[in-house]
């Protein structure tokens, strides 16, 4: 008996799966940001981060995410006074 061989998924199903979602539920927003599931559903409910309703899922455009990204607030380098300070409270 010879083992049994599995044909190959039809061309058009490999294609679409290499294809990255442009919508990404909060679990994979957050993993794709690299924060909590909390940081991007509060971002939600207070209306910084534009999601939709699709069904009884929340999805975030990858689009959206990456401009609420880029327009968190930057770290400002720490000053040298600043630094002194730690160093001697520690």
């Amino acid at each position: 008996m010879g083992v049994p061989q599995q044909s190959a998924p039809p061309a058009s199903a490999t294609a679409e799966s290499l294809l990255p979602p442009r919508g990404l539920r909060i679990v994979q927003a957050a993993r794709y940001a690299g924060v909590s599931t909390w940081f991007i559903r509060q971002a939600v409910w207070e209306g910084r981060l534009k999601a939709r309703r699709c069904g009884k899922f929340v999805i975030i455009l990858r689009d959206e995410l990456d401009w609420f990204l880029e327009n968190q607030p930057l770290v400002e380098p720490s000053s040298a006074a600043w630094l002194a300070q730690r160093r001697n409270a520690a």
